[in-house]
């Protein structure tokens, strides 16, 4: 029997926010998204699934990224994740990237030595470039060495980078 995926979106101040999510947990986080037919897309090329919108279920997850973007603090701790389609790398820097307390930035060289690999900045920001669920996993709250901001892949790129930042101080 195959698996099946599912999907919601929620409106927000930055936008119609889209989760996804299978049996192990979220698997997919994109915000802001042009369309329902855009995030579907996206979908299918990151993990080769097609999900079933679902609006009544995952609620959990939902309340959480509504608080979060409604500004409140959010630890997202009852939200279950899903970081299977990451490698081993890739998941130990999305393990690393939640250690970074709300409200405070990290340099890519800093996580790189908090997860053991301190030569590694660079492979660090590729992780952080890949991440799936943002903001859960937050890698906006990663920066240049010197404090600058730098490298932000998301929709919206550095001003949402940013905004986020912003919003957590």
């Amino acid at each position: 029997m195959l698996a099946k995926f599912f999907y919601t979106g929620l409106k927000t101040a930055v936008g119609t926010v889209y989760l996804a999510w299978g049996p192990k947990g979220l698997l997919l986080i994109e915000f802001p998204v042009s369309s329902e037919r855009v995030f579907l897309r996206s979908m299918k090329c990151r993990f080769g699934v097609e999900a079933v919108r679902d609006d009544r279920s995952n609620t959990a997850a939902k309340t959480a990224m509504r608080r979060y973007f409604d500004g409140e603090r959010e630890g997202f701790k009852g939200v279950r994740l899903d970081m299977a389609a990451g490698t081993p790398f890739e998941q130990a820097v999305w393990r690393g990237l939640r250690r970074i307390p709300y409200g405070r930035t990290w340099s890519y060289g800093h996580l790189a030595r908090a997860i053991g690999r301190p030569n590694a900045a660079r492979a660090v920001g590729g992780a952080c470039g890949r991440n799936p669920l943002a903001p859960i996993i937050p890698c906006h709250r990663v920066v240049g060495s010197r404090g600058e901001l730098t490298g932000y892949s998301g929709k919206g790129g550095l001003a949402l980078k940013r905004r986020l930042i912003d919003m957590e101080a």
